[in-house]
Formats: structure tokens, sequence, C-alpha cells
């Protein structure tokens, strides 16, 4: 597979590199679209559109606290014709030094890994297995016809030490399915978790900063 669409945030912990992987040899930009927070490139890959939108996370948060810096990503996928196309998505934490140490940070509804050193602390996450679920009952982005495969336990999204990756699911003519991460560093402070909170958001929310309605 190869990656044809590739973005880096650049971070003092290394680099966050979210991207799409993909055995296609069909890959093709079909144009730009600003929003009132964010901007997005969409491709047509194969038997797939793609929309990438990138965008900084919402300040202050909803508890007054802000962070450093901070850099998301939603990816919009829809099949548009018939067409076996296999995709992966991934965000992940590249480039880090050897002073750097990982751990889990999952909550409610969302999936996350911590990466920090004594200066700064970094935090990946995305949503979880029972919040795909959630979206596939009421057909949000995440096919119906799929509910039931995803919940708290198991997700099409796996969890490695440095980040995430997502094996998109064989859809079919006019599904759609909505992946979105987040990342967030600042300095290191044991008294907060605003970094933690900053990569906890509800897809709605997210649609209504950027402006996608």
């Amino acid at each position: 597979m190869t990656n044809p669409i590739e973005k880096i945030f650049e971070t003092p912990l290394g680099q966050v590199i979210c991207g799409l992987s993909t055995d296609s040899k069909n890959v093709e930009n079909i144009g730009v679209k600003e929003y009132e927070n964010g901007r997005s490139i969409s491709y047509r890959i194969g038997g797939h559109k793609v929309e990438l939108i990138e965008f900084k996370i919402k300040q202050p948060l909803y508890n007054g606290e802000t962070v450093k810096d901070s850099n998301g990503w939603i990816w919009r996928i829809e099949k548009i014709k018939e067409s076996i196309d296999n995709l992966k998505l991934s965000c992940v934490l590249s480039n880090y030094s050897d002073n750097v140490d990982f751990d889990t940070a999952t909550g409610e509804h969302l999936d996350a890994i911590e990466a920090s050193n004594n200066e700064w602390i970094l935090h990946i996450g995305t949503e979880d297995g029972e919040i795909l679920n959630s979206r596939a009952e009421s057909n949000d982005w995440f096919p119906e016809r799929l509910k039931n495969k995803v919940d708290f336990y198991q997700s099409i999204t796996n969890m490695l030490k440095e980040g995430f990756e997502t094996e998109i699911p064989e859809l079919q003519i006019g599904e759609q399915i909505h992946i979105q991460y987040l990342s967030a560093y600042d300095q290191t402070n044991s008294e907060s978790v605003r970094t933690w909170l900053a990569v906890d958001e509800f897809k709605r929310k997210l649609e209504n900063w950027i402006g996608m309605w």
C-alpha cells in the first residue's frame, strides 16, 4: 500500500503524522474548500470520494483553559461506485526522542494515547467503538448496516503505542464514514488535563466549530 495523503503537525515531542494509505493506483485531487475554521482537500480514490478537513481545536476549552497548540483531522469517505479499494487511515507520533514516554488515556467515548517528557505532554484522541456504534444506529456518517459490529470492546480503529490505525470497512455505494483524529500539546503540568480534554470532542461539536453546516 502507498501513502498518497499525509499531513504533518510539528510538536516539541516529534511529528504527528496523519495520513491515508491505499492499494488503489487511481488517486485524484478534485478540489479544495474553505470553512469558517478549517480547510479541506477532496480526492477521488478508486470508487471512493475522500474529503480531509484540517483544523485547529477551538480555544479556550470548555473549562476555560487553553493549550499551546493543536491540530485536528476529519476524514469523510463515501463510496461512489463499485470498486475494491483498501483504505487505511493513521495518526501517530513519529520522529520522537528516546526520552518520550507513552501511555493510554482512554475515557468515555474516547480512545487516546499520551506522550510526554519532563517538559511537554501531548495527546492524540479519536472516537471509540461505542460512539461509532451510536452513530451507526442513527446512520450518522457510519453505516447503519454495520451497527453492533463495533462497540466498547471492538472498533475499526486499533490503538498503537504512538497513535492509531483505522481500517475502513468495505462500503456499499452511497455509504459514508467519518473518522476524526485530534492532537494537542502543552507544557507538562501534573495538575492539568487540558491536552486530554482538547482531544475529547464529539463529531457534531467539531462540525459546528469548523462551520461544516
